[in-house]
């Protein structure tokens, strides 16, 4: 009995271990948010008495805490704008866009009037869209929230419009954010113990490490290419991967 209990709570260990180097490579994984860090904001039309953007720069950088405030007053034949701007032309990326009222629950309807456009080099992209169901993702709390999605062509900057809808009637139109969330490609084939890196991180340079399920290191080595041999029996690893700038990625392979 006692060594059953022992083999369970080594096999509990184990799976704790593994469950928590996946945790933290979803966690490594995320810290490349890129956040705008300039804007441009006005009215357009040529009738939109009393529009504005509140405190614009509340919307660049990485505070998700302050906000600019779009507020809209009589918009006849026009409306009230912001684009937030990255540093890089980028694709393959997600981008998320925190949103959010004075105290009104966000929903589809009452963000009927608010569009979005990706941005090249102060070009629209001409992908404008209204926010769906597929966009909106709720907070915590019923006010705040995030528009997602990932663009189909390079971007550097996304305009947010605000023509009108539920939210003229309302306390105005808060923008949190805006970043650029790269879609990282890490995968990793094995063969006779022999493992092949792909995706789209750069690997040449970088620093490999293996550990096992009990939680020891079991090898490392600088890779001059995106191959290496392991040397280490079949079964599941945990891969840590340095690249040469000190990014840090994590993944959980099985060795053939």
């Amino acid at each position: 009995m006692k060594f059953n209990l022992l083999l369970r709570d080594k096999f509990s260990f184990q799976a704790a271990l593994v469950a928590f180097c996946l945790f933290s490579a979803q966690f490594l994984l995320g810290q490349d948010r890129i956040y705008a860090h300039a804007q441009s904001s006005g009215v357009f039309g040529v009738a939109c008495l009393g529009c504005r953007v509140d405190n614009p720069l509340n919307a660049v950088g990485g505070n998700e805490d302050d906000y600019s405030t779009m507020v809209l007053g009589t918009a006849l034949l026009g409306g009230i704008q912001q684009t937030l701007i990255f540093p890089d032309l980028r694709a393959d990326t997600r981008l998320v866009v925190g949103i959010g009222t004075d105290s009104i629950p966000l929903s589809v309807q009452l963000l009927s009037g608010v569009t979005l456009e990706t941005m090249n080099g102060g070009t629209s992209n001409e992908d404008r869209r209204t926010i769906d169901i597929s966009l909106l993702k709720l907070g915590a709390t019923p006010n705040r929230g995030t528009v997602e999605f990932k663009p189909t062509k390079p971007y550097d900057g996304i305009r947010i419009g605000l023509t009108g809808g539920v939210l003229s009637l309302g306390g105005g139109f808060r923008i949190y954010y805006a970043y650029q969330d790269p879609l990282i490609h890490l995968l990793a084939h094995s063969q006779n113990g022999q493992v092949t890196l792909s995706g789209n991180v750069s690997v040449e340079g970088s620093e490999v490490s293996l550990t096992n399920t009990s939680g020891k290191e079991v090898f490392r080595s600088k890779l001059r290419n995106n191959t290496f041999d392991s040397n280490q029996p079949e079964g599941v690893y945990i891969m840590n991967l340095q690249t040469k700038e000190g990014k840090t990625y994590s993944k959980k392979i099985i060795i053939k």
